[in-house]
């Protein structure tokens, strides 16, 4: 999956604005794949921390932790197999006025973030409005007609299009060379 991604116009936009460090705030990341959009998400974040001065080791270290949703300065809400919560929401907000522990930014991952309801979107919309500096938030969703209008308005929209047969042998034979896919 991570070598799909990483062939996507989307990852490629991302890494760009990462690498010239011109992010966004907000963005929405709109993957189908239900199944391994908090991986997607995962995968996505790590760009937001690269090429921060760190060196090869530590951003190895810094990419391992957010595979294993360990990274201190990289948040992921709620717990695996839950739904967004204001209870979620109201964390997000005291731990945004925490300043980041190894860097100079914090993300915050909220994956299917499709699944809230209208109460915890606009318990996070506040944020989303103003959010404290070098913070971003990562919302993962499947798709985006459930999610309030306010929310669409503050967020980049970053969409993944399904893989073709193509995409997925190419990156197939990537990995292990010609003639496997």
């Amino acid at each position: 999956m991570q070598a799909l991604l990483q062939s996507t116009a989307v990852y490629k936009l991302l890494q760009t604005q990462a690498q010239a460090d011109k992010l966004s705030h907000a963005y929405l990341l709109l993957y189908a794949d239900e199944k391994n959009l908090r991986k997607a998400c995962g995968e996505f974040a790590k760009l937001l921390f690269l090429n921060r001065g760190l060196n090869e080791k530590q951003e190895a270290r810094v990419c391992s932790l957010i595979e294993k949703e360990r990274f201190c300065d990289c948040l992921f809400f709620p717990e695996e197999g839950k739904k967004f919560a204001v209870e979620h929401a109201e964390r997000i907000a005291e731990e945004c006025m925490l300043m980041p522990v190894e860097g100079d930014r914090k993300v915050f991952i909220i994956a299917d973030f499709a699944e809230a309801n209208a109460v915890s979107q606009n318990k996070l919309l506040k944020l989303l409005e103003n959010p404290p500096e070098g913070v971003i938030f990562l919302l993962g969703a499947t798709e985006s007609y459930s999610l309030l209008s306010t929310v669409l308005s503050r967020v980049a929209k970053l969409e993944i299009p399904p893989f073709t047969e193509g995409d997925i042998a190419a990156a197939l034979s990537r990995i292990y060379g010609e003639g496997y896919a």
